[in-house]
Formats: C-alpha cells, sequence, structure tokens
C-alpha cells in the first residue's frame, strides 16, 4: 500500500485547526464554568466509615487519667501489692462467654 503525500498533510491540516478551536481565549464565564466542572468531584463517606473515623480518632486521644493508672498498676506489680479479685475476673469470664452464647 502507498501512501502519498498529500495526506499527511491533510490530516496534519485538520488535526492543526482543531487545536486552533481549542485555544480559542476563554470569557470570564468559559473560565468560571471550567473551574466549577473542575472542582465537582465529591467523596460520600458510609456512616460505619464516619464512625470508625471517630473511634480511630478517640483512641488517638490517651485519657489523661491512664498514664497515671498505669504507673501505679506497674508499681504495685514490682512491689508485689497487686491482687487480683477472682470473683470479678470470674463474671467478666461468664459475661463474656453469656455474650458469645447469645
Amino acid at each position: 500500500m502507498k501512501i502519498s503525500s498529500s495526506t499527511p498533510n491533510y490530516i496534519n491540516q485538520t488535526y492543526a485547526n482543531q487545536g486552533n478551536a481549542a485555544a480559542k481565549p476563554q470569557t470570564p464565564a468559559r473560565m468560571e464554568k471550567a473551574a466549577d466542572e473542575i472542582s465537582a468531584d465529591t467523596l460520600n463517606l458510609s456512616p460505619t466509615t464516619k464512625d470508625l473515623q471517630k473511634i480511630s480518632a478517640a483512641m488517638d486521644t490517651e485519657p489523661a487519667d491512664r498514664k497515671k493508672l498505669v504507673a501505679d498498676l506497674k508499681q504495685q506489680v514490682q512491689t508485689n501489692q497487686y491482687t487480683v479479685n477472682a470473683e470479678q475476673v470470674a463474671e467478666k469470664m461468664v459475661g463474656s462467654l453469656m455474650n458469645e452464647l447469645g
């Protein structure tokens, strides 16, 4: 197949004319419309995702009392003064098991 030399020139002229049409100076109204079209992207999060974000933010902030509580418990364990309340542990274990069974 042989392509004549005039065909590429015709194609180049066609695309050049389209390029010139696109390069026309825009009026302020066109610019404003184009800006509105560009900023039209939105992001919609599900309620579950929003709840997870709130939980994550709450976990990042540590309560002020927590450091003192941890330090006190650490000291009690190191000095062998920490005692485990067996009744409370048993109640929590039974409660947890009951929740799993329904």
